[in-house]
């Protein structure tokens, strides 16, 4: 499920103000558009403070990474527990990126293209992962995973409390999303 998402299509105003509340010279290395497993980007921590992380957690058996982690046993997980209690994050998008069975790659936005702010624990070493819930909405004719939504207006909350408040999120009514293919046509005949 996801494994690249869309940070921001277009000029986002907020997104400027985060480059410059972080006071960073150089963002060279940055995501700031697709945004792939083992990319650095901007994500939000507590108090709404954006912060420089790479995407994917080191797996225990050091080979690769870990980009999502099951809403379902992110709390039990020897892996993840810590970090959902201490150190949540919201990662902002404009979409994510899916493919079907037949390896065709879709475009995944909110129904009216509103950014979609995903639920996300990090490290120590601000290596963060997004959390994800099992679809219930039409979007399971592509995938049976989704990331966990969180509405703009609770992603402080979710910063804040999102440990205990986390089976509140995952009951929330998921987004309705829609899809466009992103395939390339290979044969004009």
């Amino acid at each position: 499920m996801c494994g690249r998402y869309l940070f921001k299509q277009e000029k986002d105003d907020e997104v400027e103000a985060w480059l410059n509340e972080l006071e960073l010279q150089d963002t060279s290395d940055l995501a700031l558009n697709v945004v792939y497993p083992s990319q650095k980007t901007i994500v939000l921590k507590k108090d709404l403070k954006p912060m420089v992380a790479r995407w994917g957690h080191a797996r225990w058996d050091t080979k690769g990474v870990v980009i999502n982690a099951r809403s379902e046993t992110v709390q039990t997980s020897p892996f993840f527990k810590e970090h959902i209690k201490t150190r949540r994050c919201v990662i902002k998008a404009d979409g994510f990126y899916e493919w079907d069975k037949d390896k065709r790659k879709f475009l995944v936005k909110e129904m009216n293209d509103q950014p979609l702010y995903m639920a996300g624990i990090y490290d120590e070493e601000n290596n963060f992962s997004i959390i994800t819930d099992e679809v219930h909405t039409s979007f399971k004719e592509l995938h049976s995973r989704v990331p966990l939504f969180i509405p703009e207006k609770y992603v402080n909350q979710y910063l804040e409390n999102g440990n205990a408040m986390l089976n509140d999120f995952r009951n929330l009514k998921q987004l309705e999303l829609h899809w466009e293919d992103q395939s390339i046509q290979t044969s004009l005949f």
